[in-house]
């Protein structure tokens, strides 16, 4: 296959709002040609022409009180095929990118040994594949957090992902192999400062 080729064109800002707090803003646009996908026969791969990619991030990071730390992102993206080939006429959306995305992280440090996290992660529907036959829906997952000091160089930490169990998909590998999410499941972490 011919080698894939891109222009990607990109205007941003930061704002440092105070020294420990940031907004960011991002717009974008990619081109793209020779392009490729997975075939509608597993294993086979095939061209799918040129795709433009456009969209914008938005991100706000950093510590909002002396306790309370915040990281929010939310992104829009719109890909679809430019030129029509026989795999892909312009026009269809590209597979595994959902339009709105958008997470949020929070921790909040009750004390100077206790701090807890909540964080929302939200994905828009998007096509399993080029054929924009199978359809992967939206989704929303709630992960939660514990953090503890033991001592003066050991911190623990409890991350809970998918706190609601929900069910989701956020992977294909072709239009009927599709990937589940994680269900609800824990990390404990120990980290120690020499």
């Amino acid at each position: 296959l011919e080698p894939e080729t891109f222009d990607n064109y990109e205007i941003g800002a930061k704002w440092n709002i105070r020294p420990d707090l940031s907004l960011t803003v991002a717009a974008y646009r990619l081109d793209r040609s020779n392009t490729r996908a997975a075939g509608p026969v597993a294993g086979t791969t095939v061209l799918t022409g040129q795709q433009r990619t456009t969209g914008f991030e938005l991100g706000l990071t950093g510590r909002v009180t002396p306790q309370w730390q915040t990281s929010l992102g939310y992104g829009f993206t719109d890909a679809k095929i430019t030129q029509t080939t026989a795999a892909a006429p312009a026009g269809r959306r590209v597979a595994q990118v959902p339009r709105h995305q958008f997470a949020l992280w929070n921790r909040y440090d009750i004390n100077s040994r206790f701090g807890i996290g909540i964080g929302l992660y939200r994905q828009a529907k998007q096509f399993a594949t080029i054929s924009n036959v199978s359809e992967l829906p939206a989704y929303t997952r709630l992960d939660a957090a514990l953090f503890v000091k033991l001592a003066d160089r050991i911190d623990a930490q409890l991350n809970v992902e998918n706190v609601t169990d929900a069910t989701y998909f956020p992977v294909a590998h072709n239009d009927n192999n599709i990937s589940t999410g994680a269900p609800i499941n824990a990390r404990l972490s120990l980290a120690v400062k020499f």
